[in-house]
């Protein structure tokens, strides 16, 4: 698949862990009665208790009021407890607080049978008795405690591994996930186009403009080779000016033709001021299990190769790998395998990204 964009991803969460702050507690309960009761089991207890007469309130403060637990009257006036504590269980993949349901009295068995598989965590038969009401809330707040940390580790382990595989720049993969997706594909016996995306003369851009500049024009190809690819597909930063793309199913025309694709787009970009154009060179190679049973790497390497042949054939070009790129004399001599769509830059021209 093309990589996702990072961007804005929030960062290790600085949030206080749950036991830093008194438990939340929010009871639903019409009844003044039985409100004046609940308040005496669980007012001196040191969390913050908060108690709404009305059901409909629950789901809003729910998501308003954050609670570690939420208690709920069987008996409501409009609706059952066991009908809102539905509703809540069904937004689960967004609220994860333990609901339980509550009896102030005895209750018939099948009552409560009902009451859990309508996926109450708890359903606490008499409140009246203190020490089991208060004990059983503990239980449930301190559940809710551990999965809030289970729920940090696993949130903190995952923007650890998408920091290990996107580089921060571009929110493209980097080259340890690129390497990873060859890999995969090889393994998969799958065929696919690599790409090996160079922009011409960066060099020149950081020394005459700053890094600043030179960021802004990697992030700027970066977004035109994203927006090129299909379904499928997978485009990185390979390090420093270089990028990869692996085009899905391609052979040598079909990768040759994505490239030069690609190459237009990217010579389409407004430059920033100083620069007269920005264009990239591109070398491709294929791999494909029918006819080669080599490895990620060599496939790897021999798009590469292929770059250094489009840069010595003038830049801002396509190249296909061909075996006599290996020799370094006839890189230097030999005449460009794929014609360039536009005349390559001359090395003579004033600095900039060509």
């Amino acid at each position: 698949m093309v990589a996702p964009i990072f961007q804005d991803l929030p960062r290790l969460s600085s949030a206080p862990p749950i036991s830093e702050h008194a438990p939340r507690v929010l009871a639903v309960v019409p009844d003044t009665a039985r409100r004046k009761l609940l308040e005496g089991c669980l007012g001196d207890q040191g969390w913050d208790l908060l108690i709404v007469t009305e059901a409909d309130e629950c789901t809003r403060l729910v998501a308003e009021y954050e609670p570690d637990l939420v208690l709920l009257d069987v008996e409501q006036q409009e609706v059952s407890g066991m009908e809102v504590c539905g509703d809540l269980k069904a937004q689960e993949a967004r609220v994860t607080v333990p609901v339980v349901l509550l009896s102030f009295g005895e209750a018939e068995e099948s009552l409560v049978v009902h009451g859990l598989l309508a996926g109450a965590d708890d359903f606490i038969v008499n409140v009246a008795r203190k020490q089991e009401f208060c004990a059983r809330v503990r239980v449930q707040l301190r559940h809710k405690r551990h999965l809030d940390v289970l729920q940090r580790v696993r949130s903190e382990r995952d923007l650890l591994r998408q920091d290990a595989q996107v580089d921060p720049l571009t929110g493209l993969s980097n080259r340890r996930a690129l390497d990873r997706g060859a890999q995969d594909r090889v393994e998969g016996r799958e065929r696919f186009g690599v790409l090996f995306v160079d922009a011409d003369h960066f060099k020149n851009v950081n020394d005459r403009l700053g890094h600043q500049v030179g960021d802004r024009v990697l992030v700027a190809i970066a977004d035109v080779l994203r927006a090129g690819l299909r379904p499928g597909d997978a485009v990185g930063r390979y390090g420093g000016e270089e990028f990869v793309v692996l085009v899905a199913g391609a052979g040598p025309e079909a990768a040759r033709l994505v490239a030069e694709r690609l190459r237009k787009g990217v010579e389409n970009i407004k430059p920033p001021r100083g620069i007269d154009r920005v264009t990239v060179s591109i070398g491709t190679a294929v791999f494909d299990p029918r006819e080669q049973n080599d490895t990620a790497q060599a496939v790897m390497h021999r798009a590469d190769v292929a770059l250094y042949a489009a840069k010595a054939g003038g830049r801002n070009c396509v190249m296909m790998y061909a075996p006599e790129q290996e020799s370094p004399s006839s890189v230097s001599a030999r005449r460009p395998r794929v014609v360039p769509t536009s005349e390559p830059v001359s090395e003579r021209a004033s600095g900039g990204v060509r």
